[in-house]
């Protein structure tokens, strides 16, 4: 996942960049650094999009019922 679609991501999700570093036990500007970089985004961090995605949807569906 880029870094460009990981921001997308987050805004789909209504989530902060403060929100991501304190979930994953970084510092604000460690996730930050990650837009300047040319790899993609820790597979941590696309696995709590993945998780947050899950749950949220999980939350939809029992709303729903």
């Amino acid at each position: 996942m880029s870094y460009e679609d990981f921001i997308e991501a987050l805004d789909e999700l209504y989530m902060s960049i403060e929100e991501v570093a304190e979930k994953l036990g970084l510092e604000v500007d460690e996730v930050k650094a990650w837009e300047e970089s040319d790899d993609e985004i820790p597979d941590a961090a696309v696995e709590l999009i993945k998780s947050e995605r899950e749950s949220r949807s999980a939350d939809q569906i029992e709303a729903e019922e």
